[in-house]
């Protein structure tokens, strides 16, 4: 009786820890590592610039990165620097909003809207849907894995080993039974799903059993984005920008998903980039024209850029974002790898490469000329082409 007192308070505290993002600097990471750089997305022409979000904004564009060739269009480059500023604070304050799982605004139906009306009829904003019925497509059922995101985000925001263990149902047989009794409930559609009806029409469909069960676990939220949501809202801003006219841009996220939305015929190179022995070393790079977009998948943070959904032991045993919903444990393969494609968004991207990933299969990626990807094959670095993308070693 009394480990179920401990087991239940566990849970409940988890609530009052800070969930800071976790940095791993990239010389941690040993002779292995490669690192996709994007940066040289939009580095041509005099007027490039990054455009910053106004001061105090609470939205989502500390995560991103967000440059513009200014003076392009004929307009003055500083009033097109603040249209720029001005609608990139308000959709960056939006996306922030529409994509949070668990607070809710009372301007914004979102997605805490819908986790807190299970089996209810919700009409979301069109970008919320479309994204929302793209995830429910993935095989891993990534988003539904909501609650076991949510204690691994106290996991990777730890400053210690013994803290990190604390949440590490690979080190804590009380985490490990919490994490045994969900699989059921987010692994199966009879219990966790989604049914769209049209018109942004939603239900959010929970079993009575989950019911209860999130209930006594203190369980928040059913469906969450979690690390991807940025592959999302990178597209949702590079597609607002280009309706808008504003097509001279690309926009990067800190966590690997960044697209180049520039419609001339400039050419662009972006590098990839290899650290070995505490030392970052060109891998080649990719040159493409405009309109590209990237999803990278590593273990690691890139030095001071990536905010990481990672935590490392002194041990040296890595705790990634890519949890399998057979065990809700870590899987990675072997070295990390970066999609990209000139037809294809951030978030089509990182479905097709998520599950090979995960399995070490990233050798099968690609093959129709839709998309490519650079990835780590042993200690080289290997290509698979895509149409409108050419790989320089």
């Amino acid at each position: 009786m009394e480990d179920k007192k401990e087991e239940k308070k566990l849970f409940r505290d988890k609530k009052t820890v800070l969930r800071l993002i976790a940095v791993i600097v990239l010389a941690a990471v040993g002779a292995s590592g490669i690192a996709i750089g994007i940066g040289g997305l939009l580095t041509t022409g005099k007027g490039v610039k990054t455009v910053e979000a106004h001061d105090g904004a609470v939205g989502c564009a500390h995560e991103l990165v967000f440059t513009y060739e200014l003076g392009v269009s004929g307009m003055s480059s500083t009033a097109e620097y603040k249209a720029l500023r001005n609608i990139y604070t308000e959709k960056t304050i939006y996306y922030y909003r529409l994509f949070h799982p668990t607070l809710s605004f009372s301007d914004t139906v979102n997605l805490a809207s819908l986790n807190s009306s299970p089996n209810t009829e919700i009409v979301l904003p069109a970008e919320l849907c479309s994204s929302l019925e793209k995830a429910a497509s993935d095989p891993g059922r990534n988003i539904f894995l909501a609650p076991a995101f949510a204690y691994y985000e106290t996991l990777w925001s730890s400053s210690y080993d013994e803290d990190a263990a604390t949440w590490d149902p690979a080190r804590n047989t009380q985490m490990r039974s919490f994490y045994d009794a969900l699989i059921p409930f987010v692994g199966s559609d009879e219990h966790v799903s989604l049914e769209f009806r049209g018109g942004g029409k939603v239900v959010l469909r929970v079993s009575d059993e989950y019911l209860a069960f999130a209930d006594e676990r203190g369980i928040e939220a059913f469906v969450d984005f979690c690390w991807m949501k940025n592959a999302y809202i990178v597209d949702l801003l590079a597609g607002d920008f280009v309706s808008l006219g504003y097509r001279h841009g690309a926009i990067a996220s800190k966590d690997g998903f960044a697209r180049n939305f520039d419609s001339s015929d400039t050419r662009y190179v972006s590098g990839f980039y290899i650290e070995k022995d505490g030392k970052t070393v060109s891998a080649g790079g990719l040159v493409y024209g405009g309109g590209v977009a990237f999803c990278s998948l590593r273990r690691f943070a890139l030095d001071g850029f990536e905010e990481s959904y990672c935590y490392t032991y002194r041990d040296g045993t890595v705790v990634s974002r890519y949890i399998g919903v057979s065990d809700l444990l870590p899987h990675d393969a072997s070295g990390p790898a970066t999609a990209f494609s000139t037809r294809l968004g951030c978030s089509d991207l990182l479905l097709r490469l998520l599950p090979l990933y995960m399995s070490d299969r990233c050798r099968e990626f690609g093959g129709d000329g839709e998309a490519g990807l650079v990835y780590l094959d042993g200690d080289s670095v290997s290509c698979i082409p895509s149409d409108g993308c050419e790989y320089r070693p």
